[in-house]
């Protein structure tokens, strides 16, 4: 892959990010934008699919891959963690081991037992997506290692359908815990398997499919907008409120239609990853060096929006000022810690 379609996809990147951000900070802005998160890991499982393939045997070490994995997204990760608890401790006198479950990424699991909420969501929240990270990159790793070439489509195409059924499965029979069926990792899986599923095509074809890129884009949003007009007559809204009930799980994860727009999501990303690839395309926004600079510090973008987002609430009531604000602290703050932290952290694991 060239460095032109490299620098579109983190162009990419950071647009996305861009939309979870505002979805976090003003979501009847962009109701849909927490579909960022699905694209984040189509993403993740198109490069570490295409890796692997690139290499002559199959000699991935699971656990040397995982630990790996670990020190690239734990360093900020456990900071904020850390931040969170001290939070809570100063503003409302509380400790307790709710830390615990982010600080092992078990956080998504806590539906399992506990119910959904804790007490740092209000400052970590967005996390529940590094619950997804690290799981399913474990389990990718692991059928990569085990799982022979030649059924690595076959097997990717189960695990899309696995995620589907389970999803489906927990909207008809947990709707009183409809967490179960996005949080937990395994609800993810077909937007993860189509990352994978992308990644053997473009190996397999040696290039990329145009036809392929302009189907999967077309389907996927056609499915977002039929999913978008089944919900409004289905609730006899208008198609306005029915956009603006994708804001919240429980607006639209109740129904076994409605609730499986994260594939339709994830599809249309893997054709807009089709065009950021394909080399006789131009990408001039997506290439353009303040994007494709920002998309390069995409996961410490979102580590910290989500608390600055929170804490910038607090002191701003204009909706738009704040979000400037945040915007502003966020591309700082990690800035920063891409010039002090990150060179002490390589250091350390070095």
């Amino acid at each position: 892959m060239s460095s032109r379609n490299l620098t579109a996809i983190e162009g990419l990147r950071f647009l996305l990010f861009l939309g979870v951000f505002v979805f976090h900070g003003a979501s009847h802005w962009c109701p849909i934008g927490w579909g960022g998160v699905e694209a984040f890991l189509v993403i993740g499982a198109y490069f570490l699919t295409s890796k692997y393939l690139k290499r002559e045997y199959r000699d991935i070490a699971v656990g040397k891959a995982f630990v790996g994995r670990i020190k690239r997204l734990y360093p900020v990760y456990v900071v904020l963690i850390i931040a969170a608890v001290v939070f809570n401790a100063v503003t409302i006198h509380q400790i307790n081991a709710d830390s615990l479950w982010y600080l092992f990424s078990l956080q998504n699991f806590r539906c399992l037992f506990l119910g959904s909420w804790n007490s740092l969501d209000g400052f970590l929240g967005h996390f529940w997506y590094i619950g997804l990270d690290v799981w399913l990159f474990l389990l990718w790793v692991v059928l990569l290692w085990f799982v022979p070439r030649a059924h690595l489509r076959n097997v990717f195409l189960s695990t899309l359908f696995l995620g589907l059924a389970w999803r489906t499965t927990f909207i008809l029979l947990k709707p009183e815990n409809i967490s179960l069926a996005y949080v937990i990792p395994i609800g993810q899986l077909d937007c993860w398997s189509l990352g994978g599923l992308l990644a053997i095509n473009v190996n397999q074809k040696g290039g990329l499919d145009n036809i392929r890129m302009k189907t999967d884009i077309f389907v996927g949003i056609c499915g977002i907008v039929a999913l978008i007009a089944y919900n409004s007559i289905h609730n006899d809204y208008g198609l306005l409120k029915s956009v603006e009930t994708f804001r919240n799980p429980h607006g639209y994860m109740h129904n076994v239609f409605t609730g499986n727009i994260h594939f339709f999501i994830a599809l249309t990303t893997v054709g807009i990853l089709r065009y950021c690839m394909d080399s006789s395309l131009k990408h001039p926004l997506l290439s353009s060096l303040p994007l494709v600079a920002l998309g390069g510090m995409t996961y410490e973008l979102y580590c910290f929006h989500y608390p600055i987002i929170y804490c910038t609430k607090q002191l701003i009531n204009n909706q738009l000022i704040m979000m400037f604000v945040a915007l502003l602290a966020t591309c700082l703050v990690t800035l920063l810690w891409r010039k002090f932290a990150t060179p002490v952290i390589n250091k350390i694991f070095e």
